[in-house]
């Protein structure tokens, strides 16, 4: 029976090569042994794959970097662009930042903007739904590629991010640890990843203690914006049966959340608890300073950046997904574990 939509990954994989060689097999374009373009042409014949009539986007002359952030309004990125930025500078590429939003969805848009500059590479902050797995697999063909922070879970490309699963069960299980049973969750959108992985975390931890998860106190929030997040939070808050604490997947909606807290007179910690995630600079600016979860956001950037520019300089290297760690910083919004209260 007839495969279909086997990806560049599959094939890359079942012959042992990396994407790059796949690449520049099917573009006839680049150093690739007699060998190992009949054995990788073999494999594909095999898996009945048969590619498009790709052409290159990328100039490996070139001296430009393209990077495409979701939105310029979520803090956390500032940070990440930095170290990109840090990167690339020490190896003398230029970087370019590209808005990409919900704009730049087909390759055809990506092409109109190599068609205009010239690039060597692309670094993709944002996210990759399932159903966009083919823009990834075209781009990935095209030029390389390399994702940070969010990663297409269906798609083996290159990415630097963290494990968001167990930095949310991490976040959570400190909250139960302080005594909080009745705690809620304001999220992004599920089509994101780490929103996806962060939810996961949390249901995670509450069912390892044994705690309902309370469908009311559980929220999805379309983009990273405070006021959006005040109104949320102050729904949740006044509920007749509400949560104890509030983990939240941006410290900019723990920055809401404490506010709209203080607003209905609850004082923070003592009437609700409230985490964050990221530990941007606002987190430590908040009155009472926001707990969060601290991502190593500066050498996400770095490593992200030094990674593509291996691969625009080496396009033999193997894809490689790095996880970073992440800390849990304790602050005022959240009380002491309960057998630390009264030592």
């Amino acid at each position: 029976m007839k495969r279909k939509n086997v990806t560049i990954e599959e094939i890359a994989k079942a012959a042992n090569v990396s994407t790059a060689t796949i690449s520049r097999i099917i573009n006839n374009k680049g150093n690739v042994t007699k060998e190992t373009r009949n054995h990788v042409i073999n494999v594909m014949n095999q898996m009945e794959y048969k590619p498009h009539n790709l052409h290159p986007l990328s100039d490996p002359e070139s001296r430009i970097i393209l990077v495409c952030v979701p939105d310029f309004r979520n803090p956390f990125y500032n940070q990440v662009i930095d170290g990109i930025q840090k990167a690339a500078h020490e190896e003398k590429y230029n970087v370019l930042l590209l808005q990409s939003s919900d704009y730049y969805s087909r390759i055809e848009d990506f092409a109109e903007v190599f068609k205009e500059q010239s690039i060597a590479g692309i670094i993709i902050l944002s996210s990759v739904p399932e159903s966009d797995s083919e823009l990834l697999n075209d781009l990935s063909l095209r030029c390389p590629v390399v994702m940070c922070s969010e990663y297409a879970e269906n798609y083996g490309v290159s990415f630097v991010s963290i494990n968001d699963v167990s930095s949310s069960e991490k976040a959570v299980s400190y909250l139960i640890s302080t005594g909080c049973r009745k705690i809620g969750l304001l999220n992004s959108l599920t089509k994101f990843k780490y929103a996806r992985h962060r939810e996961k975390g949390y249901r995670q931890a509450l069912t390892q203690c044994g705690l309902d998860c309370n469908e009311n106190w559980i929220a999805h929030i379309s983009s990273i914006s405070y006021d959006v997040a005040y109104s949320t939070a102050m729904h949740i808050l006044q509920l007749p049966n509400r949560p104890d604490a509030l983990f939240c997947c941006s410290d900019v909606y723990g920055i809401a959340a404490v506010n709209a807290a203080k607003v209905l007179g609850l004082r923070i910690p003592e009437d609700l608890s409230v985490i964050g995630f990221d530990n941007v600079d606002i987190a430590r600016m908040s009155h009472p300073a926001l707990t969060t979860i601290a991502q190593p956001m500066l050498q996400m950037g770095y490593q992200s950046c030094s990674l593509l520019i291996e691969k625009i300089q080496s396009p033999d290297t193997p894809d490689r997904q790095i996880i970073l760690n992440t800390e849990l910083i304790i602050r005022n919004s959240t009380k002491l574990p309960v057998e630390r209260v009264g030592q």
